[in-house]
């Protein structure tokens, strides 16, 4: 009987992950859904200043019916990044957005501190270290995530 608790375990473990790739799956759908309407705002906000320009007219209440819908698409998409990064571990910066690992008390993009703390994780050693801290850090960060140093 063991054998089968250890395969229904089992069987049951990967169900959950598969379930969680499913929901990460969903909201990256939603977010590419979100982005696009965005593109299509600005198209359709281009054409239509245009237009307006092209007239001689000013701005008017379907400039700014457009811009509502961008920023409600921004609004959906910080929200969505939110729930991502809730189900990934992730920190998601409040500044620029930019996706930071779970241990990041610094954005990588833009240097701002996070808001939400994430427990200590061990120090990896890698080949690039911070020069303010020596804290580890990817070679393509901008920011150090644990000092918030600007980096070259």
């Amino acid at each position: 009987m063991a054998f089968f608790d250890k395969l229904n375990n089992f069987a049951n473990a990967a169900s959950e992950k598969a379930s969680g790739a499913i929901e990460i799956g969903k909201l990256n759908l939603k977010l590419g859904t979100e982005e696009k309407k965005i593109d299509d705002a600005t198209m359709k906000l281009g054409a239509s200043f245009l237009e307006r320009l092209d007239a001689g007219s000013e701005y008017d209440e379907a400039i700014l019916a457009i811009y509502e819908e961008i920023k409600a698409s921004r609004a959906a998409i910080a929200s969505i990044k939110a729930e991502l990064a809730n189900l990934t571990g992730a920190m998601i910066c409040t500044s620029c957005h930019a996706k930071n690992p779970p241990e990041s008390k610094y954005c990588r993009e833009c240097g701002n501190k996070l808001e939400t703390e994430a427990p200590e994780a061990p120090v990896e050693i890698v080949e690039v270290l911070c020069p303010t801290c020596g804290a580890a850090i990817e070679a393509d960060e901008k920011f150090c995530t644990s000092c918030g140093t600007k980096l070259d």
